[in-house]
């Protein structure tokens, strides 16, 4: 059994949605996992100008709040996923990042390893970009990044981590193919992780 932390940053609950599958099918697996928001100070408020997010704005704010990097070196293996805001990942999801610098020096998530997942408003919406910035982070971080093969079966994705296309209202759910990909994707790498 691995220790493997998801930490998610959502605000229309499509990539809570996202964390909340890879945390599932990893305790179905029988993993030890924790499951994380970022720090938001504007959530509560942004949450409830959109339709689609006051679904699962409840669930969200139920969730621990992780408030730094140094809070995940006890784990062997992490998930981060990010909406994509222009290509990039959300500014809360960067500050989150950033707060690695205490422990960059020390190199004290080398080894460990890495995966991410993103959502953007449909496939070109940049959230290949995104997550090669999650895999550059994770990469200064020393860690180990497990990458998507193209087999994994499900929707098609690209090798930097698993994408959800949530529509231009954000209010495209994912489907049973996005599932299916994101637990062919943990099939692949838990045995790399259980290496550790």
């Amino acid at each position: 059994m691995s220790k493997i932390a998801v930490v998610f940053h959502s605000v229309c609950g499509n990539t809570y949605l996202m964390a909340k599958a890879y945390a599932d099918y990893l305790k179905e697996k029988g993993e030890e996992v924790s499951l994380f928001r970022v720090k938001d100070e504007a959530f509560e408020e942004t949450s409830l100008k959109f339709d689609s997010s006051r679904v699962y704005r409840e669930e969200i704010l139920k969730l621990p709040v992780i408030s730094c990097g140094k809070d995940l070196t006890g784990y062997d293996a992490l998930f981060l996923g990010s909406p994509t805001y222009y290509g990039c990942v959300s500014a809360q999801m960067k500050a989150f990042m950033d707060s690695f610098c205490d422990i960059w020096v020390e190199a004290l998530m080398s080894g460990k390893y890495f995966g991410c997942f993103a959502t953007s408003g449909d496939l070109y919406g940049g959230s290949e970009l995104c997550m090669q910035g999650m895999n550059t982070f994770a990469q200064h971080m020393g860690m180990i990044l497990l990458s998507v093969p193209c087999n994994i079966g499900g929707a098609p994705q690209p090798a930097y981590g698993i994408t959800h296309a949530t529509g231009p209202m954000s209010d495209q759910r994912m489907q049973d193919d996005t599932v299916k990909a994101i637990h062919g994707y943990l099939d692949y790498v838990l045995p790399a992780i259980h290496q550790k």
